[in-house]
């Protein structure tokens, strides 16, 4: 079953977002809404089981057949079958002519055109009562109208358009209506000759008339998303999509539209997660409903919607294996650098001995002396400083190191319970999850900012120092660095290549050029800034 996608969505805005998990939480009920459909069923089966009134069993059948009608397409014709074969054999005209048409537009539903034609045909029109014509008519005219979209293109669309309409005309010109039936087929109506605004107005004043979980209010809601397409309005299209998706899943409604059609919109704006969810859960229900045109339909856009899909699992795969190399690649280039510390220190400290053992034969070359001393100065605090440097790094980036290793392991963990214990949907969701990289990237600066702020703790004032008061960098409450002083950080720390800085900041080389170039020219003296950058003093 289809799950709540917790974390923001690829190719929603915030308001796309809440609208989407308020359907996602309904698909995950969807079970639920199916058991008590279930229940209800259950309980007009049982008072079925004990009646011995013919016209009690009868309703009791129709009652059934109503619910199945749109969950489970078989049952609900083993029902109607029951009550034609027990009005036939009770010679009630009346409720033979309801049932058989309710078993026409049972499998026109299904797909079965030949057979609902065949069985509309047998009825004699002009004998029916007034309250079964407008249902004949409509249900004459939704057949053709599923023919029309199983023949989508084909060179019958123009006669099935004439059919449908005919039909509604003669709905409309009767006196007594069925209400839903009267608003659906005038607002198509209103659809038909292009007013859509007043088509739009007419369908939004009537779906108060219905419940939600009802399929009157899910026609209704996907009549409106239809009318807003021809509009161009996405978004109030996917809204009204939705709305009509929910009424189906709560009334476990399995012949449906809404969500296909959802799915396809959410392909066309690159959210291929909700498409392909929303296109097998489609699918799920037209088998479950054994809906052969909904199953073709459905079955026709998930090849490209599951490659689509599919690849995207693959590039946040690859994304992950380039992270840990990453990460690895840093770890290796730490150890060198201890490595080389250590051996400077070592290199520095024998020179200290040497200089104290000579001391006295050093006496007459004073001002070489002094000399000497300035350059071991400076030298010693460029040794100090790389120390603290690397005191800092190497302690924060091992233990960062150790975190990302046992944060990987447990990933690794989790992945591998999931995958045995066959919870391939909650596999599917851990990997499309992004959250895991944008953790460790938000830790990873976090503790590059701290470590270069321990060694450098005016390094932010010292930089601003270097410009004009309207030119300097305000950081906000919570940023210790932001992506332009860590350009510079790194470069105080003597990484000056823009590819080597791009690839640590996950950022464009030419984002590095344009961050350099223009502070560059921003600053009070652009020709010694790198020089001056440099020059800031740590601790």
């Amino acid at each position: 079953m289809i799950c709540l996608f917790a974390v923001s969505l690829h190719g929603c805005d915030d308001n796309d977002s809440a609208l989407l998990e308020q359907l996602d939480g309904c698909i995950s009920h969807s079970a639920e809404f199916d058991s008590m459909k279930m229940e209800r069923i259950d309980s007009l089966a049982r008072m079925l089981d004990v009646t011995n009134n013919p016209k009690k069993e009868f309703e009791l059948n129709r009652q059934i057949f109503l619910e199945y009608r749109s969950f489970v397409c078989d049952s609900a014709l083993r029902y109607i079958n029951a009550n034609i074969a027990q009005a036939r054999e009770a010679n009630d005209d009346y409720w033979l002519a309801v049932s058989l048409i309710e078993k026409a537009d049972l499998v026109a539903k299904a797909g079965i055109f030949t057979e609902a034609l065949k069985i509309l045909s047998a009825i004699d029109s002009r004998s029916l009562p007034e309250d079964v014509k407008d249902n004949y008519y409509q249900v004459c005219g939704t057949t053709y109208q599923y023919m029309a979209e199983y023949a989508e293109g084909s060179e019958y669309i123009a006669d099935y358009q004439a059919k449908i309409t005919a039909y509604r005309d003669s709905i409309l010109s009767m006196p007594h209506l069925d209400r839903f039936i009267y608003e659906t087929e005038y607002g198509s109506r209103l659809i038909e000759r292009g007013q859509h605004d007043e088509a739009i107005d007419f369908f939004v004043e009537r779906m108060d008339n219905y419940h939600a979980a009802t399929r009157e209010y899910s026609v209704i809601a996907s009549l409106i998303a239809y009318v807003y397409s021809l509009n161009g309005d996405v978004a109030k299209q996917e809204y009204y999509l939705v709305q009509s998706a929910i009424s189906d899943i709560k009334g476990s409604v399995k012949e449906n539209l809404a969500l296909r059609s959802l799915a396809e919109l959410r392909f066309e704006n690159d959210d291929v997660s909700h498409a392909y969810f929303y296109l097998r859960k489609s699918m799920e229900d037209a088998n479950y409903y054994s809906a052969r045109m909904r199953k073709n339909q459905s079955a026709n856009a998930l090849p490209l919607v599951t490659s689509a899909y599919e690849a995207k699992q693959k590039q946040m795969q690859t994304q992950l294996k380039l992270l840990i190399v990453v990460i690895s690649a840093l770890v290796a280039g730490l150890v060198v650098a201890v490595i080389f510390i250590i051996k400077q220190l070592r290199t520095v400290s024998s020179s200290l001995r040497l200089v104290s053992i000579t001391k006295d034969k050093l006496i007459k070359l004073n001002e070489e002396l002094r000399q000497t001393n300035a350059t071991l100065t400076a030298t010693n605090t460029a040794l100090t400083e790389s120390s603290r440097i690397k005191e800092e790094y190497t302690g924060k980036f091992m233990e960062l190191s150790s975190n990302y290793i046992s944060t990987l392991e447990q990933y690794r963990k989790m992945l591998y319970q999931q995958a045995a214990s066959g919870r391939i949907e909650e596999l599917h969701k851990s990997l499309r999850s992004t959250s895991i990289i944008n953790d460790t990237l938000k830790g990873f600066y976090h503790t590059f900012d701290t470590a270069f702020l321990n060694i450098f703790p005016d390094f932010v004032a010292r930089f601003n120092e270097l410009f004009p008061e309207d030119d300097r960098i305000q950081l906000k409450e919570y940023e210790m660095l932001n992506t332009e002083l860590r350009v510079f950080a790194l470069i105080r720390l003597g990484i000056t290549d823009s590819a080597k800085i791009a690839s640590f900041l996950r950022c464009s080389i030419t984002t590095i050029y344009t961050y350099r170039s223009k502070r560059k020219k921003r600053a009070l003296n652009p020709a010694d800034f790198d020089d001056n950058v440099m020059k800031i003093a740590s601790f």
